[in-house]
């Protein structure tokens, strides 16, 4: 007992610190990443401001902002968490809405992934989409699902067996129904939970979190098949999906390290990405390939901080799978520290079997960590010779060309698209610039194809749509963004950084504005579009808004179409589900 109350007045103490601390905090560790002009994806004050300030916190010491939280000590944390964040405690409110005891839902088509397929081209068949281009433009809201506690909205939803699943930025897993949003169950990850929730055969689920523990689940009931820590480094992560093929998982390995090269008394940096390779029955580890070399000592700050290099191209997004010629591709993100890499910013093939690198194709050097940011006083941590991080965020495309070859199509944020040749090394076909590009713009999270186009959506202040030809690379249409609602809102952007998902004749779009766009294929007319920044009656009873959409992208099935909105820009906390009339 008297262990117990030293350390609720240990936390009093804490609690304690004034709003003067916490604001010195973020001003002096914080705002320039959450400042609306900076080219970070980092939540807006006001963003922040909704969220129970132990979330906050929670993101300081396992989430998002870990690398940023990690030189502060904790009464620091708990300052800034308590400036920023809303105050109260934090607690799993009552739901309503969950399904009759019993029930069981009406399997359909799938969206289980990143992509329905292994080629991630984001294309939905026609059966399978169980929606016609005609009937588009009489979609509308079926049910919303509010997930608490939270002002961003970022797992992709995945459908499976009359279901959907998706995790939540607090680390709940949910089940819900498909048509009617009921929910089945919830799991609670140990971190936030940011990765698409792969479906699988055998009634099984699998998904990353933010500490990059990976878990299996029972699609049914939501219990743990098995669980495991897939990387021990600090920063380390799993954003980009999990891929299944033949009773194997290939699982990416990212990191947030390149943020913490911004503190000058991080030693920077170590991370290696890599691709780890499982059996999905046990999660037995099969092979594992790191994209860097194990990092060594190179030199010492003037205040004697010890570097380390090289590190970084880490990969963010799903792995695409050849079975033709049995390899798997990543894009890989840009080096953390020297000596240079050669595999940052670049498409990678692997073998399958083994994880053996095949080929590399470098589309451009791009060492950088966020010391190297608007050249600030703290950029001795910044790599010689930098980039500006304009790194490949999304999935390569395998793609069919009209001629019976195929091409690997890569988006960059440089905005650039590149057509490479898995037939010879990755060599290059073509580059097509469409803006400015840089680290907060050209493409982010990546492209999809069909109806002989390659899509992507410009992430740019300005925004638009593009359509592509695979084969050349030529810009076949663009449409403009539309002024947005929220015009004049802090926070409000038209740009495009979410992935486009196709189904024949259609391409769908999600934006910062937080609107979704449907766009005709082949001339690129604007067919429907709903504003999702408004307030929604959910069906668990959670008060619900729509906000900015990127990092993932809608999913198509049975004649419905689901997307999660709330992002950094226009915070937002809702899953919408529509439904053709």
């Amino acid at each position: 007992m008297t262990m117990l109350r030293t350390f609720t007045l240990g936390l009093l103490l804490v609690w304690l610190c004034s709003a003067q601390e916490g604001s010195r905090v973020f001003l002096s560790r914080c705002i320039q990443c959450h400042d609306p002009n900076s080219n970070s994806h980092a939540s807006l004050p006001e963003a922040l401001a909704a969220m129970p300030w132990e979330n906050v916190l929670k993101a300081l010491e396992t989430g998002s902002m870990k690398a940023m939280g990690a030189p502060l000590s904790l009464a620091e944390r708990v300052s800034v968490a308590r400036y920023l964040g809303k105050a109260g405690p934090v607690e799993m409110p009552q739901m309503t809405g969950a399904c009759a005891a019993g029930s069981k839902p009406v399997p359909g088509a799938a969206w289980s992934g990143w992509s329905p397929e292994l080629t991630n081209t984001r294309f939905q068949s026609a059966k399978a989409a169980g929606m016609t281009a005609a009937q588009v433009p009489t979609l509308q809201v079926a049910w919303t699902f509010g997930f608490p506690n939270t002002t961003t909205a970022y797992s992709q939803p995945t459908i499976s067996g009359g279901r959907i699943f998706t995790g939540s930025n607090d680390g709940t897993v949910y089940a819900l129904d498909a048509r009617s949003g009921c929910l089945y169950w919830r799991y609670q990850a140990k971190a936030m939970v940011r990765s698409v929730v792969l479906a699988g055969p055998n009634d099984q689920l699998w998904f990353g979190d933010l500490e990059s523990n990976f878990y299996a689940l029972n699609a049914s009931t939501g219990k743990v098949l098995w669980q495991k820590k897939l990387d021990s480094q600090a920063f380390t992560r799993i954003t980009g999906a999990p891929v299944y093929h033949q009773g194997r998982l290939y699982v990416p390995i990212t990191s947030q390290e390149e943020n913490a090269g911004a503190i000058p008394s991080y030693s920077c940096c170590t991370f290696r990405g890599n691709v780890v390779a499982l059996q999905a029955k046990d999660g037995k580890e099969i092979w594992r390939i790191f994209t860097t070399p194990e990092p060594k000592p190179t030199g010492k700050s003037k205040a004697g901080v010890q570097f380390y290099g090289p590190s970084g191209a880490t990969i963010w997004s799903a792995p695409t799978l050849d079975l033709k010629r049995k390899l798997l591709y990543v894009a890989t993100g840009n080096g953390y520290s020297g000596p240079e890499l050669g595999t940052e910013d670049a498409v990678i093939a692997m073998d399958m079997d083994t994880g053996a690198i095949r080929w590399v194709h470098q589309i451009a050097p791009d060492m950088f960590n966020w010391g190297c940011a608007g050249k600030q006083p703290n950029d001795t941590n910044c790599p010689e010779n930098p980039g500006i991080d304009i790194d490949p965020g999304g999935s390569p495309v395998l793609l069919d060309l009209p001629n019976g070859r195929q091409a690997l199509v890569q988006g960059r944020k440089s905005a650039v698209v590149h057509g490479l040749d898995p037939d010879n090394q990755g060599k290059q076909l073509w580059e097509t610039t469409f803006g400015k590009g840089g680290a907060g713009g050209g493409i982010q999270w990546g492209v999809a194809s069909g109806d002989g186009f390659v899509f992507a959506g410009l992430g740019e202040p300005a925004g638009g749509m593009y359509a592509f030809d695979p084969a050349s690379g030529k810009i076949a249409w663009n449409t403009p963004s539309p002024v947005p609602s929220c015009a004049g809102v802090r926070g409000c952007s038209q740009a495009l950084k979410s992935p486009p998902a196709v189904i024949p004749g259609v391409v769908f779009a999600p934006a910062m504005d937080g609107h979704i766009r449907a766009y005709e294929t082949k001339t690129g007319k604007i067919i429907w579009d709903f504003d999702t920044v408004q307030d929604f009656k959910t069906v668990n009873g959670i008060p619900a808004r729509g906000g900015s959409m990127a990092s993932t992208g809608p999913t198509i099935a049975d004649g419905m179409l689901y997307v999660n909105s709330g992002y950094s820009g226009l915070p937002g906390n809702v899953l919408i589900a529509f439904k053709v009339k």
